[in-house]
């Protein structure tokens, strides 16, 4: 198992328990999510290495690679997806001035979002570690994704945008990560992260229940100021933040399961309900974020 024994961000010796997480996914193991006094930085504690992590992705209710049809909360989280596809590369536009690019999406599951950019013009790989995943976007999608070691052979500043939708948090090492791209994006490229926000109004609500802890898949818990804090060592400029407002509806439902709660879809929709609404009034209380960097 991996153990810290301080901050992983900030080097700070002064950590302490925030909660004891169970992964409802797949062992129902009990992880330590851990926070730091210092810079307030969340982690998992505790967690496998990573030679032995596969296992805990082995399950058919693990969407991003399986693309299962099985259950209505898959069925929401699909109709939301293509939803999101659409409104996904409205924010790239918007955000970077381009109206094509080269973009790389790191983490592409089964292969929806660089299949989409492709069908609209753009030019996009993906890379994807699962073997299963890239099988299926290969036979469903069209598309070939790369493997994470090729990450390496990627031109150097040949990228205008880097997408990790939903990625950073599962990354055993986000800094080699984080230094490689880097790289391969050109001047003033941009670097596109997705991730759960752990002050959103239902990680508050649901409390160790939250959905997006999913220990321990999830190695890293960030919020505005943590994610600004590690970007900015591997060179990276906080320019904008999007809501994600779809996120606080599937994340509640989720949660509402992990609690094993009677009447889940409605008090889930109340719930994402309030936390979509609060979102408009301070985006930092949405479920999830997208940040949008610069290379400086």
């Amino acid at each position: 198992m991996v153990n810290h024994n301080k901050c992983p961000l900030c080097d700070s010796e002064k950590i302490g328990l925030l909660y004891e997480c169970a992964d409802h996914l797949v062992s129902g193991q009990k992880f330590p999510v851990l926070k730091c006094d210092t810079c307030s930085f969340i982690f998992t504690n505790s967690y496998p290495e990573e030679s032995e992590s596969a296992g805990y992705y082995q399950s058919d209710e693990y969407i991003s690679h399986s693309d299962t049809e099985t259950g209505i909360v898959n069925r929401i989280y699909k109709y939301v997806r293509r939803r999101m596809l659409r409104s996904k590369l409205r924010m790239l536009k918007k955000e970077s001035g381009l109206r094509s690019a080269s973009v790389l999406d790191i983490g592409s599951g089964t292969g929806y979002f660089p299949a989409y950019l492709r069908l609209k013009g753009w030019e996009c790989r993906g890379i994807e570690k699962s073997p299963e995943a890239r099988e299926y976007a290969r036979t469903r999608n069209n598309i070939d994704l790369l493997t994470p070691d090729k990450l390496h052979s990627i031109e150097i500043a040949s990228i205008d945008i880097v997408t990790l939708w939903h990625v950073l948090e599962h990354l055993y090492d986000p800094g080699k990560y984080l230094d490689s791209v880097f790289s391969i994006l050109k001047e003033k490229g941009f670097l596109v992260i997705a991730v759960p926000n752990h002050i959103s109004y239902d990680a508050r609500i649901y409390r160790e229940f939250w959905a997006a802890w999913d220990v321990p898949r999830h190695l890293w818990h960030f919020n505005r100021g943590t994610i600004q804090l590690l970007c900015r060592k591997y060179g990276f400029e906080l320019v904008s933040v999007r809501r994600l407002p779809y996120d606080a509806f599937y994340v509640s439902v989720l949660s509402e399961k992990n609690k094993e709660s009677s009447l889940p879809f409605s008090r889930a929709f109340f719930t994402g309900l309030v936390s979509w609404i609060l979102s408009i009034i301070n985006i930092d209380r949405t479920s999830s974020l997208v940040y949008f960097f610069r290379k400086y």
